[in-house]
Order: C-alpha cells, then sequence, then structure tokens
C-alpha cells in the first residue's frame, strides 16, 4: 500500500500527497476526468487534440518545456478513453515550479489559429501513421466499431475519422477546455520528497483562485444488451491474418473486475496460459495467442487475439478457439492456475509502486475513478476471487450471445 494525505480545496480541486524522503525527486502528475467518451460522435478526437494543444503555450508562460528542462526535469501525457493525464519528473526542491506550470495551463491557455493548426496537422499525420498506412492500424478501431453500438468507447481517442480533426476550430476546443479542464474535475498527485504540509500551501497558492467552471454532466450512452453474436470480415494487405474475439464485461469498479482480469491471465497471458498451451505449443494451430481486459471506467470488453498458424484458416482458427474455451472449465484448469495468476498479479502490482512516478501515477488515477481507498485493497480483492466466481463469469459472459468477432483477413496487393 501507498501511504498519502489528501486536501480538497474550495474550487473542488483534490490533492494527493505521498512522502517518500529517500529520493531527490519529486512527481508531479495531475489528472482530469476526459477522455474520448466525453466528446460528440460527431466531433471525436478532440480530448487527444487538446492534450496536443496544452503545449503550445499559456497567457504567461508561451513555452511550456523550457521551464522543466532549466530544472532537470521531464514532462509527457497521456489519452485514453476515460482520462487526460499531465506528469512531471523534477528535483523535489524545484516542485513549486511544475505546479506553477500546471497552473497556468489550466488557469488560461493561450489560443492562437497558428499553434492550433499545426497541432491539427501534428494529429493527422500521427492518425495516418498509426492507424491508416500502418498494418493492421485500423484493426482496433474496426473491432470497437463491432463491439460497441452506442457507447463512446466505439472510437479510440485518436478519433474516429481524420474530418473530425480538420473541422476543429478554436471556439471548438475552447469550449471543450473551459468544460472539462476545470479544478472539480481533475486530481493533482504529488509524490516524493515533499511534506504534506508544504505542499498544501504551494497547491493553494498556484490553484486555489482559479475558479470552478463548466457543468460537467456525465450523458454518455450507455450500451444495450448485447442479444446475438457479431461478426465483421475485412481483407487488407497485410502479412498474416488477425483474428479478434471480445465479449463486453462490466466496468473497471465492479466487484468482478478482478475474476475477469485474473480470467485473461489464466487463458491469455504468457506462454504457460491455457490457450498457448492448448492451440499454439500443443495444436499448432496458432502461431500467438493472448488475452486481455479493456479496463475501462464504464463496462469494457474482454478480448482474445490471435494469428493463425500458416495453412489454418480464420474459420478453423476460430473454430478451435470456441472448441477450447468451452473445454477449458472441464480440464481441472481453474483450480491449478488461479493462485498462480493471483500470485503474479500481486507482483505486478507490488512492482509498479517501486518508481516515484508509478506511485503518483497510481494514486492520481485511483482518486479520479473512485478514491484511493478503493484501489489501496486491490491485492485482497484479486486473492478473494475463488474458483466457483471465475467459472461464473465464463457461464454467464463468455457466451455466442456477447460475443463480437473481426476476421482480419490478409490479400495480396
Amino acid at each position: 500500500m501507498i501511504s498519502f494525505q489528501r486536501h480538497q480545496f474550495a474550487n473542488g480541486l483534490r490533492l494527493i500527497v505521498h512522502e517518500d524522503h529517500a529520493t531527490p525527486l519529486a512527481s508531479c502528475f495531475i489528472c482530469y476526468f476526459v477522455g474520448s467518451r466525453d466528446e460528440n460522435p460527431k466531433q471525436t478526437g478532440l480530448a487527444h487534440l487538446l492534450e496536443h494543444y496544452m503545449f503550445c503555450g499559456s497567457k504567461r508562460i508561451p513555452d511550456y518545456d523550457v521551464p522543466v528542462d532549466r530544472v532537470g526535469g521531464h514532462n509527457n501525457a497521456y489519452t485514453t478513453d476515460d482520462v487526460t493525464c499531465y506528469y512531471i519528473t523534477l528535483p523535489a526542491n524545484n516542485i513549486e515550479t511544475a505546479l506553477w506550470l500546471e497552473s497556468d495551463r489550466m488557469l488560461e491557455l493561450t489560443f492562437k489559429k497558428s499553434a492550433l493548426e499545426i497541432q491539427k496537422n501534428v494529429v493527422i499525420e500521427e492518425f495516418k501513421e498509426h492507424f491508416l498506412n500502418k498494418p493492421y492500424g485500423d484493426m482496433w478501431m474496426l473491432f470497437n466499431q463491432a463491439v460497441y453500438e452506442q457507447h463512446h468507447y466505439q472510437w479510440l481517442p485518436i478519433g474516429k475519422e481524420i474530418s473530425h480533426i480538420e473541422s476543429v476550430n478554436l471556439e471548438v476546443i475552447k469550449s471543450f477546455y473551459h468544460h472539462y479542464y476545470a479544478p472539480q474535475n481533475a486530481v493533482i498527485a504529488i509524490a516524493g520528497n515533499v511534506h504534506f504540509d508544504e505542499v498544501v500551501l504551494l497547491v493553494e497558492k498556484w490553484f486555489g483562485s482559479i475558479p470552478k467552471r463548466g457543468y460537467i454532466e456525465r450523458d454518455t450512452p450507455q450500451e444495450p444488451l448485447q442479444k446475438k453474436s457479431k461478426r465483421v470480415e475485412v481483407c487488407r494487405p497485410v502479412p498474416y491474418d488477425m483474428l479478434l474475439k471480445g465479449w463486453k464485461m462490466c466496468g473497471r469498479l465492479a466487484p468482478d473486475f478482478y475474476a475477469f482480469d485474473l480470467l485473461s491471465d489464466m487463458l491469455g497471458t504468457g506462454k504457460s496460459s491455457f490457450l498457448y498451451q492448448e492451440l499454439v505449443e500443443k495444436k499448432h494451430l496458432f502461431t500467438d495467442i493472448s488475452a486481455s481486459i479493456t479496463a475501462t471506467y464504464d463496462p469494457g470488453v474482454f478480448v482474445i487475439s490471435g494469428r493463425p498458424a500458416v495453412g489454418i484458416s480464420l474459420q478453423q482458427a476460430n473454430d478451435a478457439l470456441v472448441h477450447s474455451l468451452n473445454s477449458f472449465i472441464y480440464k481441472g484448469k481453474v483450480e491449478r492456475t488461479l493462485q498462480k495468476v493471483k500470485n503474479s498479479v500481486e507482483s505486478i502490482l507490488l512492482r509498479s509502486e517501486i518508481k516515484i512516478e508509478d506511485r503518483a501515477t497510481t494514486l492520481a488515477l485511483s482518486e479520479t475513478f473512485h478514491s484511493v481507498e478503493k484501489f489501496q485493497i486491490d491485492i485482497e480483492n484479486y486473492n478473494n476471487v475463488t474458483e466457483n466466481q471465475i467459472l461464473e463469469i465464463i457461464k454467464k459472459v463468455i457466451v455466442s450471445t456477447n460475443e463480437t468477432t473481426l476476421f482480419y483477413k490478409s490479400v495480396e496487393i
């Protein structure tokens, strides 16, 4: 468990502080509870575009990176379906530099058409490079579109299409910024060689006068219950076929989340997993196969992805995978491997607490999604998962009526 102290300011901003006086560093991680799920289906990619634009300067700081470099720090940012996060790691005695920079960006960006056009071009090139011109680049786009009919998880943070990014103007991005980049929609986590009382005073100094703004009301349409299997087939000039299968599952805060996570490890994490042993090592029907979960705030997806072996059609691979899943509960693998994957998850969670940056990240994301306390008992929640719980979610969720399949077929140019 990561020790922490919390303070909430009058404007709604939440602060989480973790003191570690064995390091000379401090990491400042600010998380805004806004991602691609908060976008309009006709104007997607805004959260990710704004993340880029946040580095174009604020009213009083024209170049964000220069002050960070001067104090020997480094910074970055990322956007997901649910959140947009910014972080700076620097010498602890320069923590005020991080707070000065982040508060000015939260208070008032400099909105210039020329800067926006530059960032739009950067994002458009990223879209082309990673999602249009790269082999398999559109695979997850197509899969999400097939899985989700209503929910905004149907598109990736990069956006649905380039035209959505091209059409963004200053008024659109200003509105998005002022609506979501507000203190009541943000969490700051500071971890490192700092003192809680001093940090509270510094955050009050730099953020306390920023007023609440916007009216944050989530109206994301919820996904209807899936009642029949879905299948999509596409042909692309790629080296080999790929098979993706997904089943709608619960969100990150649901009690069954931990069972789904362990099941994904049992079925398809590493070469000792059930599906890898069955379909790669023993039957040679796949050259690689893995299972994962999306771990999103709203209900997500349990996914199995695999590359069929040479000479094995996508239909043959799909049939073999379905057969292996059906046989899983009858081969005694649940009881024998459950404790093994629990041990592995516990090891991963403990390793994630080694670096000061990772501790700040964990604290900020936990507080954003719910509270640090809820996620501090993750290891206990994983250890409490039973064999019966695993079998129950297989019977209820990993079923054909809740299934979406993508055949991503290789064709010659």
